[in-house]
Parts: structure tokens; C-alpha cells; sequence
């Protein structure tokens, strides 16, 4: 469970008890802190998913490196 999990499902429009129900490792109490902290504090909300974001790409720029080419260029990913 990540934080960007909980922030996507409440954009989602999922409500914190939604939220317990999918994912049940999760207490209500839980659920309206981390939302709570997320609303009080939005630059740096926003600044954790940049950064997730670019490790996410660095991640497949990584992984893509090691794919041979034929595939990447049958997958139109070349």
C-alpha cells in the first residue's frame, strides 16, 4: 500500500470507508489521516508523486535497455 494508491482511490471517488474495504490491512483511522495530512500539505503531495513518477520512468528507461530492439519494435515501443 502506497500512499498514491490511497490519493487515487479518493480521486477516484472512492470514500474512506471504500477505501478500508479495499484494502484491509487498513484502519478507518488510518485512511482519514493519511487524507487528512494529504489535504493539509498539497506541494508536498504533489512533489512525492513527481518523484515517483520519475523513478517509475527511469525504472523502465532501465528496463527497456535490456529488451532487444525486434521486440521492442513489434510492442511499437522502439
Amino acid at each position: 500500500m502506497y500512499l498514491e494508491d490511497l490519493l487515487d482511490a479518493y480521486e477516484g471517488g472512492l470514500s474512506p470507508e471504500e477505501m478500508v474495504l479495499a484494502y484491509p490491512s487498513l484502519t478507518l483511522a488510518d485512511v482519514y489521516a493519511v487524507l487528512a495530512w494529504a489535504l493539509r500539505h498539497p506541494e508536498e503531495v504533489a512533489a512525492y508523486r513527481e518523484r515517483v513518477r520519475r523513478r517509475a520512468r527511469a525504472a523502465e528507461e532501465r528496463a527497456r535497455a535490456h529488451l532487444p530492439r525486434a521486440l521492442l519494435t513489434r510492442l511499437g515501443r522502439a
